[in-house]
């Protein structure tokens, strides 16, 4: 009798299964999605059922939902995307052979340039570079942006390496002018495991009507006068960054809820805010940071709103005002760590101050 139930369930899913790929054959479910690859060279590195030799080309020819590998590269072009689509580097640690690296053109343009442009919701890009070296030598209106979203879009970069986005003024200095990262008017944007360095601006400045998400990125600037990262949304994420010589480290506003956590963040000669809100903060933790040589270490100005900021089990190191709430009330600072610091809490009144450590602080609270 076992032995009889056991066949007999066996044929029944062997029948099951055998019934159920007819049903897809026949509807056409099993054909394979093609697998487009860029490749500047006549064999792309990857086997491909559709190659194109640009990433724009293979952009204005996908169909929502695609995704795009593209070989290792310099692509000399700008590229715009207007439909949902995955764009992928190939990577090959084992052949020593690079990275896709969007590039400009000739090293020179005029006016507001943009390397990728994104004008689509639910665009990733992932294990791609862009790299902004040029060769001007006069700021002349110029601007340079390495990737932009636009209104209403929305998108993902993860593993995304952005370099050298900055415009030489002529006389050993920069035009303020680069911006490798930015985001006007996009609905939500999230940044993960990117590596943005030498701009002349902002690192990566995000404008987002929903929600502004950067997780486990470095930036760093070459122009002193640059701030590293700007989250403007009603929901911030900042989190598990290390960000470097910047003016301002972390600078995030609109925020009705959100968390800063987990970041390093070295101001250097040139740091003033660490983790700065301004002007509207409500809703937002600022935990566990990590914050040194700065001027300020977290600060908070707002214009006739109320707290609602807690900063808690931060590390503050080496600032003139670990904490400055510039007089405005309803926060809470507790169990942080202030350690070298010309005064602790600056704007104490209407806060709830309790549990910080203070060590070599002249003035504790004021």
């Amino acid at each position: 009798m076992d032995s009889l139930i056991k066949g007999t369930t066996v044929d029944v899913a062997r029948a099951a299964t055998m019934a159920a790929l007819a049903l897809l054959v026949a509807f056409g479910a099993t054909r394979a999605v093609a697998s487009i690859v860029v490749d500047p060279n006549a064999t792309p590195c990857v086997s491909a059922t559709t190659h194109y030799t640009t990433i724009q080309a293979a952009v204005s020819a996908a169909t929502s939902g695609a995704t795009i590998q593209v070989c290792p590269a310099n692509y000399a072009e700008q590229v715009t995307i207007a439909t949902p689509l995955t764009l992928k580097g190939v990577t090959n640690t084992t052949g020593n052979t690079g990275a896709a690296v969007v590039t400009i053109p000739n090293n020179t343009f005029s006016g507001a340039y943009t390397q990728i442009v994104i004008n689509a919701t639910g665009v990733t890009l992932t294990d791609i570079g862009i790299d902004g070296t040029n060769s001007l030598s006069s700021c002349s209106s110029a601007s340079l942006t390495g990737i932009m979203f636009g209104s209403g879009s929305s998108g993902t970069l993860k593993d995304v390496v952005a370099r050298n986005h900055n415009i030489s003024n002529g006389s050993g200095g920069y035009c303020g002018t680069g911006s490798p990262i930015y985001a006007n008017g996009a609905t939500s944007v999230t940044i993960t495991d990117s590596s943005v360095r030498n701009f002349d601006s902002v690192g990566i400045s995000l404008t987002a009507t929903s929600t502004a998400t950067v997780k486990t990125t470095t930036v760093a600037p070459i122009n002193p006068g640059s701030n590293c990262i700007y989250a403007n949304a009603e929901t911030v994420v900042v989190s598990n960054n290390t960000v470097a010589g910047c003016y301002v480290g972390l600078y995030v506003t609109s925020t009705t809820q959100g968390t800063v956590s987990g970041n390093t963040v070295h101001g250097g000669v040139n740091g003033v805010d660490g983790i700065f809100c301004f002007p509207v903060c409500t809703g937002l933790t600022v935990s566990g940071n990590l914050i040194f040589d700065t001027y300020t270490g977290l600060s908070i100005k707002t214009s006739e709103e109320v707290g609602g900021v807690t900063f808690e089990n931060n590390d503050i190191n080496g600032t003139t005002d670990a904490v400055y709430l510039y007089g405005q009330p309803g926060n809470t600072i507790s169990n942080n760590t202030i350690t070298d610091a010309q005064v602790g809490v600056d704007g104490v009144s209407g806060n709830t101050v309790s549990g910080n450590t203070y060590r070599t602080v002249t003035t504790l609270t004021q």
